[in-house]
């Protein structure tokens, strides 16, 4: 009988240290479906501060990885008093919870190799961005359609300098941190000696890579050299190697950094 009491006891300190959930300030969730992959997305969005009273029109900046929506929603609130970034929509394009790493590298890679069973599916991925995500958010929200950006890490930036490729008129800041730059024997390479000459419309390109990834760093860098080389008329972009960052960890320092540069005022 003394069990009992004990039993409730223990029930009752359960329920109260279970806490709520948290939920982050100006933030909403909106899911759709890719018809040509059947896959369900989900789009995580982090407004300005203002959005609600301002009347005004944002920029948009799409991330590429669900798992970078708390990070981004803290840039959106640090912004306000570092005053580094000008107010701008944030679009996670999440694939969901659970293992998604055969997902992103379907969805981010522009051929199918070896090196990743689910390869290969990055030209459907840039349609559904392109006439389904796109149009998702501006009618939506307060957009300017004349200025997007888009951001994305390790595949992710990989599949943003493929975007930069195939449609060059599509997002007009990019940020390509620790890039899989040498895919498939350097294709991006190849495809940019025919792509890239020229943009019909200015965009800034910010490339980084961790100093202790030499593989990732090296491409990268190879990358910038061919850009170097090119001279793309109405391309501005730099690269930034840093030093005693790897491919993860860089994230933590190349996403502000690149995001100020590809949004400064001048």
């Amino acid at each position: 009988m003394r069990l009992i009491p004990f039993l409730l006891a223990a029930l009752s300190l359960h329920a109260q240290s279970a806490g709520s959930p948290v939920t982050l300030d100006n933030t909403e969730k909106r899911s759709l479906n890719a018809a040509k992959s059947g896959q369900r997305f989900d789009l995580l969005i982090s407004l300005p501060e203002d959005y609600a009273r301002s009347g005004k029109r944002y920029p948009v900046l799409y991330v590429l990885d669900g798992w970078h929506f708390p990070l981004m929603a803290f840039l959106q609130n640090n912004n306000l008093y570092s005053e580094r970034m000008a107010p701008v929509i944030m679009v996670n394009v999440s694939h969901g919870s659970g293992n998604v790493m055969p997902l992103r590298a379907r969805d981010f890679t522009p051929t199918r190799t070896s090196q990743e069973a689910t390869s290969g599916g990055a030209a459907v991925f840039l349609d559904f961005l392109e006439h389904d995500v796109i149009p998702l958010v501006d009618r939506t929200y307060r957009t300017m359609p004349s200025d997007r950006g888009l951001l994305g890490h390790s595949y992710g930036g990989l599949f943003a300098l493929y975007a930069l490729e195939q449609r060059p008129a599509l997002f007009q800041r990019i940020v390509a941190a620790s890039p899989v730059a040498g895919w498939d024997n350097r294709l991006l390479f190849r495809e940019a000696r025919e792509r890239l000459r020229r943009l019909p419309s200015p965009v800034r390109l910010d490339l980084s890579a961790g100093g202790e990834e030499p593989d990732i760093a090296g491409d990268t860098a190879a990358f910038a050299k061919l850009l170097d080389e090119l001279r793309p008329a109405g391309l501005d972009y730099r690269i930034t190697l840093y030093r005693g960052e790897n491919h993860n960890s860089v994230r933590l320092v190349s996403f502000p950094a690149g995001l100020y540069w590809v949004y400064r005022s001048k």
